[in-house]
C-alpha cells in the first residue's frame, strides 16, 4: 500500500471568543486569573489521507471549517491539537490575490511568487511564457496587477501554481471567479498534473464538479465530520442534511446491511461457494415473500444487484429499496441499449413505516459525474403515494429513447413530498446503462433536446438601380 501524500489526524482548533476588547485586555492584565473569553471549536477532530494523483474535495456550508483546515494545512495557521503530515512541495490557491503586490506588474508578480516558492531566475525564464499563454492577459501583463478584475487576478494565480509543478495543490473556491472556459482549462490541466502524480484538495460549493472531478470528499457541518467517502454519496449526504428539516438530522450514510427483517445482508457473493449459496438463498427468500406479479417482474439478479450493493448510500430507512431492474423496449433484463431503445427501470421497496406522501426519483449520471438527466414524481407533476409500514412499493421509469451514446450509471431513490425534505432511500450508481453506437441517430451529445429545424433557400435580391440609371436622359 502507496503512503499517504497527506495524512491528518484527529486536528482540532479552537479560537478564544471576546465579548468585546476591553475583556481581552482585561484577561492579559490578570494573567488568565480572570477568564473572560468562550471557545469556538472551528474544527474538531477531523481525520483523513490523500495517495498520489487523487482529487479530494471538501464540502460543506459556509461556517463549517473548510477554510481553517485549509490555512492548517498551509501552515498559515496553528492546530490546537492533532497533527498532519505533507510529502513533497505543496503549492495552493486560497484568498484571491494572496502573495502579490498590487504596484507589481502582473510579470514582476510571476518572478516574485516563483522566487518565494524557492525556485531560480532560470526557472522563471524557462515557464514564464508558458504562464502568461495559459492565463491569457498578454496585452495587461506589464501593467500593475491593482488594476486588474477579479478573474484575470485568478488567471494568472492559477497559471503560476498549476506550472511549478506541485506534489499537492490546494484550490479553495478559486475558479468560481473565472469564466466557464478558463474554468474547463484549469481542470484539463488539472488532469495533466494528476497524471503525473500530483495530488489535488479541491474545496467548493460547486457539488457538480465535486461530483465529476473527486474520488473522496470529507463533508464538514460546523467543524465535523459528517461524511469521508466516495465523492458522489458525500454530496448526497449534504444535500440530504442542508434540504428542509434536514440540517437538524445527523444523518449519515445507510449500512444495507444494517437492515432487519428478512431483506438481504450485503456480502460477497464471489467470497466462497459456501457464501455464495447463502446469499442466493436469501435473494430467493425474499423473492418468495413477494406479490405474485412483483415475484414474476423481479427476479433473483435484481434483488442481488442491491443486496450486494456497496456504494453511496444515504435515507432513514423508512423505505428500503431491495431490488433494481434495467430492461429494454423488450422487456429483457440488460446493461447495453442501441441509441434508438426505450430504457424500462422498475425499483421495488419495502416499506417500514408509515409515509403520508412518497416520491420516488430516477437520475441518469455518464461516466465523466455529469447529470445527464433526472426526475421524480413532483418535477414530473404526478401524484404522491401513501405508503403503509409492511406494504411493498414498485415504482417504474421509462425513458427515451434519447441517451447519448456512453456510459451512464443510475441513481434510484425514494423520499418524502410533504416538505420535509427527508431522503428514506437512495442508491447512487446502482446500475450500469451502456449505449451503444447502434439504431437510428438523430442528435450527437449526451441526450436528445426536442428541436425543430427548418431549411429554406432564396433567391437574391435585386439589386437596386443606381441614381444616375434611374435618371431620364435630358
Amino acid at each position: 500500500m502507496s503512503t499517504p501524500k497527506v495524512q491528518v489526524e484527529r486536528l482540532t482548533k479552537r479560537f478564544r471568543m471576546y465579548p468585546r476588547p476591553a475583556a481581552r485586555l482585561a484577561e492579559w492584565l490578570t494573567l488568565g486569573a480572570v477568564t473572560r473569553h468562550t471557545l469556538f471549536t472551528a474544527l474538531d477532530n477531523v481525520s483523513f489521507s490523500m495517495t498520489s494523483g487523487e482529487f479530494f474535495g471538501i464540502i460543506g456550508p459556509n461556517g463549517s471549517g473548510k477554510s481553517t483546515l485549509l490555512k492548517i494545512l498551509t501552515r498559515v495557521m496553528f492546530p490546537t491539537s492533532g497533527s498532519f503530515r505533507i510529502d513533497g512541495r505543496v503549492t495552493s490557491l486560497l484568498e484571491l490575490g494572496t502573495g502579490f503586490s498590487p504596484e507589481l506588474s502582473g510579470r514582476a508578480n510571476i518572478a516574485k511568487s516563483a522566487r518565494l516558492l524557492g525556485f531560480d531566475e532560470e526557472f522563471v525564464r524557462a515557464r514564464q511564457e508558458q504562464m502568461i499563454a495559459f492565463a491569457d492577459i498578454h496585452a495587461y501583463i506589464d501593467q500593475p496587477i491593482k488594476f486588474y478584475s477579479s478573474g484575470m487576478l485568478v488567471r494568472l494565480a492559477f497559471a503560476i501554481f498549476a506550472h511549478v509543478e506541485p506534489d499537492v495543490f490546494i484550490i479553495d473556491e478559486a475558479l468560481s471567479v473565472g469564466d466557464v472556459y478558463f474554468a474547463q482549462k484549469c481542470f484539463q490541466r488539472i488532469d495533466q498534473m494528476r497524471a503525473r502524480g500530483c495530488t489535488v484538495l479541491f474545496v467548493s460549493h460547486d457539488l457538480g464538479a465535486i461530483r465529476k472531478y473527486c474520488d473522496q470528499a470529507l463533508y464538514l457541518h460546523h467543524g465535523q465530520p459528517r461524511f469521508l467517502g466516495d465523492a458522489r454519496a458525500a454530496t448526497d449526504v449534504y444535500l440530504e442534511a442542508m434540504s428542509p428539516g434536514g440540517a437538524a438530522r445527523n444523518l449519515a450514510p445507510r449500512d444495507p446491511a444494517g437492515s432487519t427483517g428478512s431483506s438481504v445482508a450485503v456480502g460477497d457473493p464471489a467470497g466462497s461457494a459456501d457464501r455464495h449459496v447463502v446469499f442466493r438463498s436469501r435473494c430467493a427468500a425474499l423473492r418468495s415473500e413477494l406479490p405474485a406479479r412483483l415475484a414474476d417482474l423481479f427476479d433473483e439478479n435484481a434483488i442481488a444487484r442491491v443486496a450486494a450493493f456497496t456504494g453511496g448510500r444515504i435515507g432513514t430507512g423508512a423505505v428500503e429499496i431491495v431490488a433494481v431492474r434495467v430492461s429494454g423496449s423488450d422487456g429483457a433484463a440488460r446493461e447495453q441499449f442501441a441509441r434508438d431503445d426505450r430504457l424500462t427501470v422498475d425499483v421495488l421497496a419495502r416499506v417500514r413505516d408509515n409515509v403520508e406522501r412518497a416520491t420516488v426519483s430516477l437520475q441518469i449520471t455518464n461516466r465523466l459525474g455529469v447529470v445527464v438527466w433526472g426526475t421524480n414524481q413532483h418535477l414530473l407533476q404526478r401524484r404522491t403515494i401513501r405508503l403503509r409500514a409492511g406494504a411493498w412499493s414498485h415504482a417504474r421509469f421509462v425513458v427515451g429513447p434519447g441517451l447519448g451514446v456512453d456510459e451512464h450509471t443510475l441513481d434510484v431513490g425514494y423520499g418524502d413530498a410533504a416538505g420535509e425534505g427527508h431522503v428514506f432511500d437512495r442508491l447512487s450508481a446502482v446500475a450500469r446503462v451502456q449505449v451503444m453506437a447502434e439504431g437510428a441517430a438523430d442528435f450527437v451529445g449526451a441526450a436528445r433536446l426536442p428541436c425543430e429545424c427548418d431549411v429554406a433557400a432564396y433567391e437574391p435580391r435585386a439589386a437596386p438601380l443606381s441614381t444616375a440609371a434611374a435618371a431620364p436622359n435630358r
